[in-house]
């Protein structure tokens, strides 16, 4: 009988997993997990840097568009000091607005908050804003992303 029973004891404990065994598995498949979700997330964080940028370009060209039709009605220095008098970011949207699509406009104009940072959807969550700061002299108005 002692050779049987060692023999049954032998057979059980070869047919199932220990719990070493079992903890390993979990832990490697929460591993996978982890990576797996690490990945995605930034996925979609580089997807919204890339739509910011996409953002500061728009309003850019918007910028570009204003200041070439404006400085041909008005000059170059007259353009510069309407531009300046707008005051802040938010009011230099404004002014280019009509060079953006309406739903970019609105959606800018309706997550900005501060008038000095210019804010979208995605430039929120990324933690970023447009700066659209005074047109000094024998320079450009720049957008930058902050």
């Amino acid at each position: 009988m002692n050779v049987s029973s060692s023999t049954f004891n032998s057979a059980r404990r070869k047919a199932g997993f220990t719990i070493i065994e079992l903890l390993i598995v979990i832990s490697v498949i929460g591993i996978m997990t982890a990576l797996v979700i690490s990945a995605f997330s930034n996925a979609a964080q580089d997807t919204r840097r890339v739509i910011a940028r996409q953002q500061q370009a728009a309003v850019q060209n918007a910028v570009n568009a204003w200041v070439t039709q404006q400085s041909a009605l008005t000059g170059m220095t007259a353009t510069r000091a309407i531009y300046n008098t707008a005051g802040t970011c938010k009011a230099r949207l404004l002014l280019v607005g009509n060079y953006l699509e309406d739903s970019t406009l609105s959606h800018f104009t309706d997550i900005t908050t501060n008038s000095n940072q210019v804010l979208s959807a995605a430039l929120k969550k990324t933690n970023q804003y447009l700066l659209l700061d005074t047109w000094g002299t024998n320079t450009y108005p720049k957008v930058e992303l902050k």
